[in-house]
């Protein structure tokens, strides 16, 4: 680059002089007389052979610096050649190395497991069985009070699986202290304070839940469940006793209490033997509220119409009991009384005393038929409320599985959750349904035939009227 540099600016200063000559003489010949009296050759030619012997010097500086920065470069670049070369001897004789120690390594492997022997099986055994205890004690609850008897093992476990080096004895006995520890500890039933995280609903969130931490004295059953107060802990490996959301039935919690007050003697207690998980289950159990909650609008419908039913039923089933007593007391009363469906048949008898048999008895006929409506008022109510009921029962499982195929459509089949609203829904309608329409239609089949019994009452006390003005 240097070297056009000067080449550049030679150039240009012979184009300099060039031009100055060249105007020198263009001047000179267009005047010439003129030009001889006033411009001094010698001082041109002096002045041009200064301006060249400076371009000269100039050039010889630069090509100088040039052909030195050429030979630091040079150096240079041979100083990075020889270091490539240097690197890539290296680079050979490490991978030399690498593969040596690699077959060395292998080599130093089988001889390890020759010396081993039966030390193998052993250190087999002794890893297989750290592997297994350290994975079950990460959900045991004792681990509350040895929390750091996992981390131990799993470093043990991690040693031996490397083979760097072998398992000394008192890691071998470690673990059998774990081990023993461990099936002794599932037979005591112990009391103690500690932290636990307790469930709170979120200030800002309803629907959300918080855990604060506070201390409780746990009392803890074995390996298999642990109580604080009324309440039921859990155990998890990285947050320590986390107390369940919710509270089980009173009956759980009354044998939990009385465990926790013992002091001696035989306790009656509901263990589970699954270290928690149905009591996991059993404490997230819906209740019966949040179970018809789950129908929805078409459950509470179906509810409604049940106790709109089951009152008319009611009140249809008391008012027969009073006119049944009431027409069994005017059957013993000669005078007749129009507060009763018996006493009204009985008037209209009174009032046609001259009509012929045949008469009388279509007369006999039209009172009873005017009493039957009223005896059965609302009896038909209850039997269109036994008959809708399962119906819009279909109609809320019907409702239920589309939302379960919209939700296996948007998300996947892979999520059970998101399809649980619309099963729960699906199945709550049916027996909603169900229990509102069984006891409806026993309800109905009473009240019906408690007003054909009445019905049939007239009709005999009626028949023996006519055949006492027959005779």
């Amino acid at each position: 680059m240097d070297l056009i540099y000067l080449s550049i600016a030679t150039n240009f200063q012979r184009a300099l002089r060039f031009t100055l000559v060249f105007s020198a003489l263009i001047v000179g010949l267009q005047s010439p007389l003129a030009y001889s009296q006033s411009f001094d050759f010698g001082a041109l030619k002096r002045s041009v052979d200064q301006a060249a012997s400076k371009d000269r010097a100039i050039n010889k500086k630069r090509e100088s610096e040039f052909r030195s920065k050429q030979k630091a470069e040079q150096n240079k670049l041979n100083n990075m050649v020889a270091e490539r070369k240097r690197q890539e001897a290296m680079s050979t004789r490490l991978e030399n190395n690498f593969n040596e120690n690699e077959v060395l390594i292998v080599n130093l492997q089988e001889d390890l497991k020759r010396e081993l022997g039966d030390l193998k099986e052993l250190f087999g055994v002794i890893q297989q069985t750290a592997s297994e205890a350290q994975e079950e004690y990460k959900t045991s609850i004792i681990s509350a009070q040895y929390p750091t008897r996992s981390d131990e093992l799993q470093q043990m476990v991690a040693k031996m699986a490397e083979l760097t080096q072998l398992v000394s004895i008192d890691e071998i006995e470690n673990l059998w202290f774990h081990l023993q520890n461990e099936m002794t500890e599932q037979g005591k039933i112990l009391r103690y304070d500690t932290n636990v995280l307790v469930p709170s609903p979120d200030p800002e969130d309803a629907n959300k839940i918080i855990f604060n931490e506070e201390q409780r004295t746990i009392t803890r059953i074995g390996v298999f469940n642990a109580l604080a107060g009324d309440d039921i802990a859990r155990y998890e490996h990285e947050r320590g006793f986390v107390l369940f959301d919710r509270q089980m039935d009173a009956q759980y919690v009354k044998a939990s209490n009385a465990l926790q007050n013992a002091s001696a003697g035989v306790t009656s207690f509901q263990l589970d033997p699954t270290k928690g998980a149905l009591l996991s289950a059993l404490v997230r159990k819906p209740s019966l509220g949040e179970k018809v909650h789950e129908g929805k609008i078409i459950g509470y419908v179906i509810l409604g119409l049940g106790a709109f039913g089951v009152a008319i039923a009611l009140i249809r089933l008391a008012m027969l009991q009073m006119t049944a007593g009431a027409v069994k007391k005017q059957a013993q009363d000669k005078s007749a009384s129009t507060a009763n469906p018996l006493g009204r048949v009985m008037a209209a008898f009174d009032e046609n005393p001259s009509l012929p048999v045949e008469s009388m008895e279509l007369v006999a006929l039209e009172a009873i038929q005017k009493e039957s409506p009223k005896l059965n008022r609302g009896v038909m109510i209850i039997k269109i409320i036994a008959v809708v009921a399962p119906l819009l029962g279909l109609l809320g499982t019907v409702t239920g599985m589309i939302q379960t195929f919209q939700a296996i459509t948007l998300f996947g089949a892979g999520d059970p959750q998101m399809m649980a609203g619309g099963i729960s829904q699906a199945l709550v309608t049916t027996v909603l349904g169900l229990v509102v329409a069984i006891p409806t239609v026993f309800l109905h089949w009473l009240a019906s035939s408690r007003a054909q019994g009445i019905e049939d009452q007239l009709e005999t006390y009626s028949a023996g009227m006519l055949a006492d003005r027959g005779a």
